[in-house]
């Protein structure tokens, strides 16, 4: 356990630079909203019909409605149609103007770094930071490795938000094998620690997770 915390680390202080510019983003602006014009990639109606139960408000005065509470998703499936619908994947939006790549099977390999990402992934494993954040080992659908880090502000942000009365669970066995974790983050290169081997794997940098059983 001591050598997995050494190398989240590491990896954590290599993170640092990029999530310093943007620390102050709370937590409604991480790349939850933006606009839909001329999208082609927008999730269907019948996608919709399934995620009817969750909250919607306009994302401005004169915005396009958005789904505003997030933790309302059941299933990392139900997560994605709502990110899907606010971001969707042509279109620049979020707080830094950028297109969001959803990825759940392997890093494409034209991804620079410091893309958006949304990740879903199968827990290989996880462990809290002696710093207050999280660190994951995910595998993806095609059996790839990724490592994702949530950083101590980011967890904070969370929590602060879990705070209001009502409030569904973002986190309910978040290092538990087995469960799925959907995090959006940004894409940091192959600069990741494998879990157990002494190689690299793509690393995600999260500023929002939920991990559910589906």
């Amino acid at each position: 356990m001591r050598s997995l915390i050494v190398k989240s680390l590491g990896s954590a202080l290599a993170v640092a630079v990029l999530l310093a510019g943007c620390n102050k983003l709370s937590l409604e602006k991480l790349g939850l909203g933006g606009q839909s014009a001329n999208s082609k990639e927008l999730p269907s109606p019948r996608q919709l019909k399934t995620i009817a139960y969750m909250s919607q408000a306009k994302s401005g005065p004169n915005g396009r409605l958005i789904y505003d509470r997030l933790e309302q998703a059941r299933s990392c499936h139900d997560l994605q149609i709502a990110m899907r619908w606010n971001r969707p994947p042509d279109i620049k939006a979020g707080p830094f103007n950028e297109k969001m790549t959803y990825i759940s099977s392997s890093m494409p390999a034209s991804l620079s770094k410091a893309s958006e990402v949304f990740v879903t992934g199968k827990i290989k494993a996880g462990q809290s930071l002696p710093s207050g954040g999280s660190d994951w080992w995910l595998t993806l659908q095609d059996g790839s490795e990724i490592q994702a880090i949530e950083t101590p502000e980011y967890t904070e942000k969370q929590e602060e938000a879990q705070q209001q009365p009502g409030a569904p669970a973002t986190m309910y066995h978040p290092y538990t094998p087995g469960r799925l974790l959907c995090a959006y983050g940004v894409y940091q290169g192959d600069i990741g620690m494998a879990l157990g081997q002494p190689r690299h794997v793509p690393l995600v940098s999260v500023l929002f997770a939920m991990d559910r059983s589906r």
